[in-house]
């Protein structure tokens, strides 16, 4: 399983990506908790079985920002953002962090989702993470960034994080910052662990037929014109 965390921070190191590190961290402790289960449960029946390892990387768009001032006047990619592009589509499951100023996501990561190709994200769980000097930026992420999640087709989280300038100099019981860290990071795993071989590698659903055999269901994009019934029709026309 994988786990991409893209970043839109302005510096190596700023609160933002030290709170996708923190995902990041804490999404392979409790995977590692979760397979040891795993691996105690079927290691009688099966002692050759195995459990693949979480994989973890972190992306800065900082990196790609004059590429995507390009690409958004020109209309084309460049090769490196289709690479970018490329692995958040065959990830298990995306982390997305980034500095609220002026109660709103830093336009270097809303840039990117507006070059994003369409559906690009479809049936991938996306954590939001943010960050910002007050409580008071808490919602913007999930105000901003969460209906681009949905036209993308991905799967944003019920539960986001956000951290605070105090949360990194007030201790756990004040902030509960790592508690946060956790819930989020356990719906993401729930998610990306019902997802079967991962939404990296499958974007259809599987069912059990009548005789417990399994059968894929392709995705429907409910804006395509083929599949779109034309108003006349629906008119009874």
């Amino acid at each position: 399983m994988k786990i991409t965390a893209l970043t839109a921070s302005l510096s190596e190191s700023s609160t933002s990506n030290r709170l996708a590190q923190r995902i990041l961290d804490a999404a392979a402790e409790l995977a590692t908790e979760a397979a040891a289960e795993t691996a105690a449960e079927t290691a009688a029946a099966d002692p050759q079985a195995s459990t693949a390892p979480l994989e973890t990387e972190t992306i800065n768009l900082r990196e790609f920002s004059h590429q995507l001032v390009d690409s958004m006047l020109t209309g084309v990619p460049s090769d490196e953002l289709d690479e970018v592009y490329a692995k958040l589509r065959t990830s298990d499951a995306v982390v997305l962090a980034a500095p609220v100023y002026n109660a709103a996501p830093i336009g270097l990561l809303t840039m990117f989702l507006q070059l994003f190709p369409e559906a690009g994200l479809r049936g991938i769980p996306v954590l939001l993470a943010s960050t910002g000097g007050t409580a008071r930026h808490s919602l913007a992420m999930d105000q901003h960034i969460r209906p681009v999640i949905a036209y993308l087709k991905g799967l944003a989280l019920p539960t986001a994080v956000f951290a605070a300038t105090d949360d990194w100099g007030l201790p756990e019981e004040q902030t509960g910052m790592r508690r946060r860290i956790e819930a989020a990071v356990q719906e993401l795993l729930e998610l990306t662990s019902g997802s079967g071989q991962g939404a990296g590698n499958s974007r259809g659903a599987s069912t059990s037929g009548a005789h417990g055999t399994s059968r894929r269901v392709e995705p429907v994009d409910e804006f395509d014109p083929n599949t779109i019934t034309p108003f006349d029709q629906l008119l009874g026309r």
